[in-house]
């Protein structure tokens, strides 16, 4: 009997032990984060140029339709935010992401959504035992959509037209992510990255996202 429950208390601190070192060497995270989508790329719109009718009797002018303009601010998601450490340093990062950028003014509504997966390399930074610093880049092939709404008179009563479009094309981002460790197995994650969307026209829609969540450590 004294010999099983000493073997049962040597398998225990071994396990102890183990688990602890396991705890303490952590090099994965898979975690959520939200945060703004700032709009850097040209000026876009998938309107047209709307008449503007003046109700004296005057004449006909134009005007160009809502547009998103660079600084437009809208929201990003990161469904999953994952990253591994493999050696020395060096791993790799995993993103699903998704997001969109919205501008409204009076009857006119324009916006911009974006999604997909994206995987690239890292390099992890130990700061100290709180503190990680992650610098990362991506590639993927991700989802371009624009919805264009307008509500106009056209003399007898309300009127609406709408544009739609979408497709996929490739992207890239980089950027840095910072973690604070607040508990053995919980982090802290803080992104920011520059994304850049090919859209295969004279439009360019890249931006700058940042971010902040929690991630679970193993």
């Amino acid at each position: 009997m004294k010999k099983i429950l000493l073997l049962v208390f040597l398998f225990t601190a071994c396990f102890e032990g183990f688990s602890q070192e396991v705890i303490k060497f952590k090099k994965g995270y898979v975690g959520i984060s939200l945060g703004p989508s700032i709009y850097v790329g040209s000026d876009y719109t998938r309107g047209e140029n709307l008449a503007s009718i003046n109700p004296e009797g005057g004449p006909i002018t134009y005007r160009e339709a809502l547009p998103i303009t660079a600084g437009t601010i809208g929201l990003n998601l990161n469904l999953i935010d994952a990253g591994y450490e493999i050696w020395r340093g060096f791993g790799i990062n995993l993103r699903w992401q998704g997001g969109a950028i919205i501008k409204a003014n009076n009857n006119e509504n324009m916006m911009i959504s974006y999604g997909g997966i994206m995987a690239g390399p890292m390099y992890s930074y130990k700061i100290n035992e709180e503190f990680t610093i992650d610098l990362r880049t991506r590639f993927g092939r991700m989802y371009h959509g624009a919805f264009y709404e307008n509500e106009y008179w056209n003399g007898t009563n309300v009127s609406s037209s709408k544009k739609e479009f979408e497709y996929f094309n490739f992207a890239m981002d980089t950027g840095l992510t910072l973690r604070y460790h607040f508990a053995q197995k919980w982090s802290w994650v803080n992104n920011l990255e520059y994304q850049y969307f090919y859209s295969g026209t004279r439009h360019n829609f890249d931006r700058i996202n940042l971010s902040t969540g929690i991630a679970f450590r193993f």
